[in-house]
This record gives structure tokens, C-alpha cells and sequence, in this order.
């Protein structure tokens, strides 16, 4: 008797809370647990690049419940929430690395910043070995399990859900949270751009993190729009260590930067303009937080702009010190070259901190009253940092119209335009649930 069941979904991605070097893995978890609320199963199978830990609301099992059996009926509209399971394979990927380098040790975390002996063992592992080394053991999983549609993440799961939909016939999506010409710009290494284009033309449904990510596919990569959905990402408050926001007349006059040193971002951008303000604001500091490639760099062009007594780089933060920082800043700007979301403005903005935004962000898109400004012109950035930093009033005013546009946002709403992509899709292949 055939008999009804939720539908599956075999994720895919590379990094996942606890554990995280950026925004992908927090977009990751909201999406996985809001379509798990949504009745769907989720196997969300990642790279071993750490010690496997337990999650917060994560429930860490075997694959057991997903063996191959006689094909059931799928249900995607079931009663009752569905599970979140997550699987680690042995492939161990690290983020934002040329993909013949030899890896380096990274702190990825406060957690895993000393003592870690299988961070250590990573020393001199080759990306691109990695990613073929996961692709292989995705499809050789895909062989024991059953699944309706795969969901891959980001540019180093792509050719892992290739190889699943090539062993299994699977319809695939994949969620582009960044290209690789957001990451790099001109030095883009043509070799992950082939994977990303190869993936995207493949995939039954493209979901771009918003209609900027979504523009970049279409000019850069060529793909059709009619398969290119947005999937706005949105603020994930419980994930935050509770912190109260320091009343903004009383906090004291950072201006904050917050990601990696890195081209994409924008940090050099965020000194000069910095420096630009110094002039008219004696009292104001410029905290960068982050790691990254760029920190010499940057550290002796704070030195040639006259403000390197007036710049903190206090590194990589875990998420306590991220809560902290945003909870007592006067201001978050976010300068970057091409940034396909940017969910620091969320976070910045539920801790109570007015943002500033780059024209050349997806995020703007979804707080349309924010101040805005194209990451090259300094000295407006300059004029925004000076304006928010001598009047209270405007900054509250900022974050109270900016929340107001947060309240529209929610993993739950992202994942039910997921679903009925699903839905969609499977009715299109013969494969829909009843």
C-alpha cells in the first residue's frame, strides 16, 4: 500500500552553526529549520572541517530513517513539523580560499581558535581535492538514501549535487548566496565562475538571495530569469546571545565595521571615508572587526590617512562579541564592493544600531529607508557617518523605520516560497506530492 509521507529535501552546504565563517551558514540554518517546521524532512549533509558538535535546536542523527525503501506517496503540506537531521561527511572545506592553495589554518570561530587538533591536521589540504573528495561521497551517500529534490549551497556544494542529480535524477535546486564575482571581482578565478555557471544552467530552480544576486546571474552567467527566484534572507534574533542595546545617547561614538578583510567588503573603502569624518569628529573611533587577507594592508593605509591612533582592528568576533559590539555602537557601516545580501544591517539593526548602506548590496533592497551610498564615494559616506554620530534623533529615527521594514521579513515566508518552488518543480518532473 503506498502510503503518504513528507517530502525530503537532501541539503547541502558547507558550513552550519555553531561553526560559521559568514552569513551562509546562519542563512543556511534559518532556511533548513523553517522548511522542517513546514512538515518537509531535511538531511542537511556538510563537510568535516571541525569536531562535530551539537547544535542549538539541532538534532544530530543517523541516516537511518532515510535508507532507500519502496517509494511512498510525498505529502508537502504535512500536519504535523518535519526533522531536521544533519549528517557530516568526511571532506573537510574551509571558505574563502583560492581553490588550488594549500589550505591554511583558519580561526573560524572563538571556539575554535586554540587547541584544536583536527584544525591543526587541515594544514596543507587542497581545496579543490576537497571539493571533489565531497562530491564523491555525496554521491556514493545518494546511493543509500531517498530523496525527492537536492538543495545545494553555495559554489563548493555545487559540484556534490551535480553528481547526486547526475546518479540519482533528482531535480536540483541551488541557492546562490555569493558568486564569485561578488568575492573577487576582476582576480575571480574562471574555474569556480565554470562551476557556478554549470550548476545554475543545470538546476530546475535558481534562488538568489535577492534581485541584485539575481542580476548578476542573468548578466555574468547567463541564466534564463524565468529560473532565478528571490529568496530574501531575514534577521534570526534567537540565534544572537541576548545582549541589551545601550541607549543611544549614551553609547559612545564607534563607527563599526564588520566582516572579512577581504575585497568584497569593502574595508579600505570604510578608512578612507573614516578618515574623511575624523576631520570634523574629534571624539569619533572606527572599529574594524574581522579577519582576513587584507589586515596588513589595511593597518598601514589607517597609517598613511593620518588615523591609525583613531582605528581599532579587533579581529575575528564570535557571536557574544558581535552581540556586544552592535549593542553599544553608535553606527554599523557596511562599504562593500558587491555584496548579494548582508545580513550584519539585520543583525546591527535588531541590537539597535542605525546602518549605512552600500548601493552595490542586495540588503537594501529590503530596507529601503536606510542611508545609502556607492561604496567609492567617500566623502558622502563621510557626510552619512558625521550626520548620524552628531544627531540621536536621526539615528533612532533609522532604526525604528529600519526594524519596521525587519517585521515584513521571516525564515517562515523565505521557506514557503522554497516549498512551493519544490512543489513546482516535482509537479513539472511527475514526481509531486499529493
Amino acid at each position: 500500500m503506498v502510503h503518504a509521507s513528507p517530502l525530503r529535501v537532501l541539503m547541502l552546504g558547507w558550513e552550519y552553526p555553531p561553526r560559521i565563517a559568514g552569513g551562509l551558514g546562519k542563512a543556511s540554518q534559518g532556511i533548513a529549520r523553517a522548511l522542517a517546521q513546514a512538515g518537509v524532512e531535511v538531511l542537511f549533509v556538510l563537510p568535516r572541517y571541525d569536531r562535530v558538535l551539537q547544535a542549538r535546536g539541532l538534532r544530530v542523527a543517523g541516516v537511518a530513517a532515510w535508507l532507500r525503501r519502496p517509494r511512498a506517496t510525498r505529502n508537502a503540506s504535512a500536519a504535523m513539523p518535519g526533522r531536521l537531521q544533519r549528517l557530516v561527511l568526511d571532506a573537510r572545506l574551509r571558505p574563502y580560499l583560492p581553490l588550488s592553495a594549500p589550505q591554511q589554518r583558519r580561526v573560524v570561530s572563538t571556539e575554535l581558535a586554540e587547541g584544536d587538533a583536527e584544525a591543526d591536521a587541515l594544514y596543507g589540504v587542497d581545496l579543490a581535492r576537497e571539493v571533489a573528495r565531497y562530491a564523491r561521497l555525496v554521491r556514493d551517500l545518494g546511493a543509500r538514501v531517498d530523496a525527492d529534490v537536492i538543495h545545494a549551497h553555495d559554489w563548493m556544494s555545487f559540484p556534490a549535487a551535480l553528481a547526486l542529480a547526475d546518479a540519482r535524477h533528482w531535480p536540483l535546486c541551488v541557492h546562490v548566496h555569493s558568486t564569485e564575482y561578488d568575492r573577487s571581482g576582476a582576480g575571480a578565478d574562471a574555474r569556480i565562475e565554470a562551476i557556478e555557471r554549470v550548476a545554475c544552467a543545470r538546476a530546475a530552480r535558481v534562488f538568489a538571495v535577492s534581485e541584485y544576486t539575481r542580476g548578476v546571474l542573468i548578466e555574468r552567467y547567463g541564466i534564463a530569469a524565468d529560473k532565478i527566484e528571490v529568496i530574501y534572507n531575514a534577521p534570526d534574533a534567537p540565534a544572537m546571545p541576548a545582549c541589551a542595546p545601550v541607549a543611544m545617547a549614551a553609547r559612545p561614538p564607534w563607527v563599526v565595521f564588520l566582516g572579512r578583510l577581504a575585497f568584497q567588503k569593502g574595508p579600505d573603502h570604510f578608512l578612507r571615508a573614516a578618515a574623511e569624518a575624523a576631520r570634523h569628529q574629534p571624539d569619533a573611533r572606527f572599529v574594524v572587526c574581522g579577519s582576513g587577507a587584507m589586515l596588513a594592508q589595511l593597518q598601514q593605509l589607517a597609517i598613511e590617512l593620518g588615523v591609525r591612533q583613531r582605528v581599532e582592528f579587533r579581529g575575528f568576533l564570535g557571536a557574544r562579541d558581535v552581540a556586544r559590539v552592535l549593542a553599544q555602537a553608535r553606527l554599523l557601516v557596511m562599504p562593500s564592493v558587491s555584496e548579494p545580501f548582508g545580513l550584519v544591517a539585520l543583525e546591527a539593526l535588531a541590537a539597535g544600531t542605525p546602518v549605512i548602506l552600500s548601493r552595490q548590496s542586495g540588503v537594501r533592497e529590503v530596507l529601503s529607508p536606510s542611508l545609502q551610498a556607492d561604496f567609492w564615494d567617500h566623502e558622502k559616506l563621510a557626510d552619512q557617518m558625521l550626520a548620524v554620530l552628531r544627531w540621536p534623533e536621526l539615528a533612532q529615527q533609522m532604526v525604528a523605520d529600519g526594524r519596521a521594514q525587519l517585521a515584513r521579513l521571516s525564515w517562515d515566508a523565505s521557506a514557503q516560497h522554497i516549498l512551493a518552488a519544490y512543489v513546482e518543480i516535482l509537479g513539472a518532473s511527475g514526481g509531486a506530492p499529493s
